[in-house]
């Protein structure tokens, strides 16, 4: 997978988890999901975006710090 094609897919990514993440704030504030069990999962959750953001900074400034010079 070349750069540019992770890059796509780590943005793609990032919006798939981003949702999910949206959904658990949303069940757990309409009760749906019991606290315990959803801010269990919020944290898992939170964690992939946070890995998946990261990941995707790191590339991003890889590619752009070609053409900032």
């Amino acid at each position: 997978m070349t750069e540019t094609e992770e890059l796509a897919y780590l943005k793609a990514r990032i919006a798939s988890v981003f949702a999910q993440r949206e959904a658990l704030k949303a069940d757990l504030s309409s009760g749906k999901l019991r606290p315990r069990q959803g801010f269990a999962a919020l944290e898992t959750v939170d964690a992939e975006l946070s890995a998946l953001d990261s990941r995707f900074k790191a590339l991003w400034d890889k590619q752009n710090a070609h053409s900032s010079k």
